[in-house]
């Protein structure tokens, strides 16, 4: 329209209003566009309708989102959309009044070549993206590694004294293949357990070395008797009857213990000393008036001595009692038979 309005003010100017001169040729348009067929402009409008009536539900959807991070993007993508929606539908009116414009000397033009348009579609904004949180891992919690503790020895103390102790190895020794360790480490407890170093003198003895040992016992120890019979026993043995005679001599003014007591009074009726062995077996009689063989060496002690009336009451006590051995008693039977007939 604006064309055809600048012919006609071009024509008024030069003075020749109404019929256009024959020379004048009026030009189809001054944009050099082309008519574009009745088609693609239905199709551009169609497409516009469609955006523009889809658009509110869209952008309500869009206004809903949940997450709040995206929103700002979303609203910048909705103003971008919408004002390119608006460019699209300024330029499908533009093309629109254009082709209204063409139309009009569509008959008085050649028809130009159908140029084919495509639809303008208002791109799509993007869909929202619910913002990812960001998950930092937990450092590792390493167990500090703790200092390795140095091993200890544990040292117990025994409830045992010092001399318990060397009692309870004596007491072991007794059942040992092998008891000499044990009795010494008993003598390193306890010095005085004198049974203990008796032992050990006895069974060194049997290699030949037990007489210092000896010696030095009976010199710490005077006041017990066990040494010096031992010594006697030992030097008996050895064939050597007055050294034994001399120990024996040493113990005779000593009180020895039971065990030892009755192993001095066989010692001194080997050794003849009758009157000796009549005293210890009378005294261990006291103690155990029922034991047989205590009257027993009292019967062979008082026969040996020529008290055969005290032989006899002392064999017929042994035969009465019930610890004698067989052997004995047939050697008291005949010694009564003897006694009686004599």
């Amino acid at each position: 329209m604006s064309v055809i309005n600048d012919t006609l003010k071009a024509l008024e100017l030069r003075g020749g209003r109404g019929a256009l001169p024959k020379a004048v040729n009026v030009p189809a348009s001054q944009s050099g566009r082309r008519p574009l067929p009745r088609v693609a402009l239905l199709l551009a409008v169609l497409l516009v309708a469609v955006a523009w009536a889809w658009w509110p539900t869209v952008a309500r959807l869009l206004a809903n989102a949940p997450v709040e991070p995206v929103v700002e993007a979303h609203e910048v993508a909705v103003e971008q959309v919408a004002e390119v929606h608006q460019a699209a539908v300024e330029s499908v009116a533009e093309v629109t009044e254009t082709v209204l414009a063409d139309d009009a000397h569509s008959e008085a033009s050649p028809a130009a070549p159908a140029v084919a348009v495509e639809p303008v579609t208002p791109p799509q904004p993007a869909p929202p993206t619910e913002p990812v949180a960001q998950v930092v891992p937990a450092p590792e919690h390493k167990p500090e590694a703790k200092p390795e503790a140095k091993p200890q020895l544990a040292i117990q103390q025994s409830p045992l004294s010092p001399a318990e102790q060397a009692r309870q190895l004596w007491q072991q020794a007794q059942q040992a293949d092998n008891p000499e360790p044990m009795l010494e480490q008993a003598l390193a407890l306890d010095p005085h357990l004198h049974p203990a170093r008796l032992a050990l003198i006895e069974r060194l003895s049997q290699r030949g070395e037990g007489d210092d040992l000896l010696l030095s016992a009976a010199r710490d120890y005077p006041q017990q008797a066990a040494y010096p019979v031992l010594a006697a026993e030992l030097a008996l043995a050895a064939g050597d009857n007055t050294l034994a005679e001399q120990w024996l001599s040493w113990s005779q003014r000593l009180v020895p213990e039971p065990d030892w007591r009755a192993r001095r009074a066989v010692l001194a009726q080997q050794l003849g000393w009758l009157e000796l062995a009549s005293e210890d077996y009378l005294a261990l009689l006291n103690a155990e008036p029922m034991r047989g063989t205590w009257w027993f060496g009292l019967g062979y002690a008082r026969d040996a001595g020529r008290d055969l009336n005290g032989a006899e009451t002392a064999y017929r006590k042994a035969l009465a009692s019930t610890d004698l051995s067989q052997q004995a008693r047939e050697f008291v039977r005949d010694r009564l038979t003897v006694l009686e007939n004599r």
